[in-house]
């Protein structure tokens, strides 16, 4: 697919807490109509993109009542349909429940950007989890894709703050991973449309790194031990002045 960096560049320039609309609209499924899903798709009705629900059931009172919250324009169909319409497809799903909507869009998938917002359960930190995985949901989704572009975004940020990035009480920085640049520009230019920071933190191999801190983040709150909880926000521009990266490294 098409990716038209100079345009999306030209909307990465807006500052960290700038709402002005895309430039450049797009087709975005949200695919899941939970919480995250709530929460992000009308921040892309927001910038200025025509958002498409996709739901195992889009007639249900609740999708009903999130397409209208997120303004003209805003559908609800089968997450089949949704995926097939998309020009970008962003997974609010559980990661049990992608496996097999994948495998059979194969052919709708190809070409397109897959905005992956998942958690996987990793082994090496919940080892007998059913959902467990060696790698991460990142990864496997690309490898049952392999046509299409995997920018995993957002899996280290709570829905709440998705919705409305003032609450995190300062500006707050998305790791982008995936293996295409263009695709991570084009997803950066989304994020920071809803008043988001952004950056490039590698390849989809690196989704192991953000979906670990984001399964540390869910512990207490599956414990229920909500005095426990926590919530922490990367920030671009915090680190040490004076200092050279060999010293950071300690190889100097």
């Amino acid at each position: 697919m098409s990716i038209r960096l100079l345009i999306v560049a030209a909307v990465m320039t807006a500052s960290a807490f700038s709402y002005a609309p895309s430039v450049l609209a797009d087709l975005i499924a949200v695919i899941g109509t939970g919480r995250m899903g709530a929460a992000i798709g009308p921040r892309f009705a927001e910038t200025g993109h025509t958002v498409i629900y996709g739901s195992r059931d889009p007639a249900q009172e609740k999708v009903r009542a999130l397409v209208a919250r997120t303004g003209p324009g805003t559908t609800a169909t089968t997450n089949d349909d949704a995926v097939e319409k998309a020009d970008i497809i962003v997974f609010a799903l559980p990661f049990a429940a992608t496996e097999e909507l994948i495998k059979s869009n194969q052919n709708e998938f190809a070409g397109k950007i897959i905005f992956d917002i998942t958690n996987a359960s990793l082994k090496a930190l919940t080892p007998d989890h059913p959902d467990a995985v060696e790698s991460s949901a990142g990864q496997i989704i690309q490898e049952w894709a392999p046509k299409s572009f995997v920018v995993k975004a957002f899996n280290t940020v709570g829905y709440h703050i998705v919705g409305d990035p003032s609450h995190a009480s300062g500006p707050v920085t998305v790791p982008l991973v995936g293996n295409s640049g263009e695709a991570k520009m084009k997803v950066a230019g989304l994020v920071q449309a809803m008043g988001f920071e952004t950056t490039d933190s590698g390849t989809i191999e690196n989704a192991h790194v953000t979906e670990g801190m984001a399964h540390l983040y869910f512990i207490p709150l599956a414990r229920r031990e909500f005095d426990e909880a926590f919530e922490y926000y990367f920030r671009k521009g915090t680190a040490p002045t004076g200092v050279t990266a060999k010293q950071i490294r300690g190889t100097d």
